[in-house]
Formats: C-alpha cells, structure tokens, sequence
C-alpha cells in the first residue's frame, strides 16, 4: 500500500489538500452560553449616592447614561438572572425594540425604572423607596462583587443588610 491518497475536489486550495484536511469546513462555533455576558454598566457607590452608568452605544439608546439614588433609600440590593419576570414595566414595547434588550427609563404600576441589561445573566437589581428609581436593573461584570460593595455601604450608613433582606423577602 502507498501513502498516496486521490485529490479531493473543491476546497480553498482546488484539491490539493488530503481527506483528512477539513479547511474548507469552516470551524464549529462555540456554544452560545460559553461566551462571556456582555457589560451593560456600572454600578458603584460615589460619597452618598449609588451611582448605575451605562456604557457604550448603550447610552445613546437609553436617553440617559446615570442614574443615582441615596443610599438610605435603597432596600434590596440582589444578583437576579430573572429579573425579567420579578420587575414589571409597561406591557407594550418601545418603538424599534426586539425585546431582546432593556435600556432605560421605564414606567410601571410600580414607578419608574431604570434599565440596562441583554440576557440578565449578570444583572444586579437595586430597589429603593422614597427615590424617583423603583428600581435600578444593570448587567455588569462581576455581579457578586458588586453586590457585595453596595451591601457594604448601605449597610455601614443604614444598619441594615440589603442582601439580606433579599433572601427573606424571596423565601417567602
């Protein structure tokens, strides 16, 4: 038996490469879930006020690219994938929307809330009462981290523990 192997037909090269070379196949795309969830914003504690920034094209299409509240209004502060189901907004979309994303302010029974999220994987939901934001919902990079830093400073200015409170409310 010889090495010899026939030509193929086609491919980038007209035939050339053996039967075992597939680079006329293109590579099998990753897994959706695999790739990394996307930074909407940032949130983060500036003196006396919780700060949420929207980043890049993202703030174009919000209208607004802050939204602030003092921490002595915030309540809850929680690291929520379905934030989607848990926070209401209006029941009809916005002119050009897909559904896909929710950037910016929006009105509810519940007030106003502001939004800068895709997928929510990565979402951290604030509530607040006595503020103009109901709540304040941003996909960020390290959603534990940030909840931590937020719990952190409302609780050293409040006495109470946003996170906590968090647990309670959803067990029940």
């Amino acid at each position: 038996m010889s090495d010899y192997r026939p030509p193929r037909g086609g491919g980038i090269f007209g035939g050339m490469l053996g039967a075992g070379d597939d680079f006329d196949q293109p590579p099998p795309a990753p897994p959706r879930h695999s790739k990394p969830p996307k930074v909407w914003g940032t949130l983060a504690v500036e003196g006396e006020k919780v700060v949420a920034r929207v980043s890049g094209w993202r703030a174009l299409a919000s209208l607004m690219s802050r939204a602030e509240v003092p921490l002595e209004s915030v309540v809850r502060v929680v690291h929520d994938p379905q934030v989607r189901a848990h926070v209401r907004t209006k029941l009809r979309k916005r002119a050009g929307q897909s559904g896909f994303a929710r950037v910016g302010p929006y009105h509810s029974v519940e007030g106003w809330s502001f939004w800068s999220v895709g997928l929510a994987r990565n979402a951290v939901l604030v509530e607040t009462t006595g503020a103009r934001w109901r709540f304040i919902v941003i996909e960020v990079e390290d959603p534990k981290a940030t909840v931590a830093e937020l719990a952190a400073a409302v609780s050293a200015r409040t006495g109470s523990d946003p996170s906590r409170s968090a647990e309670s409310s959803s067990a029940t």
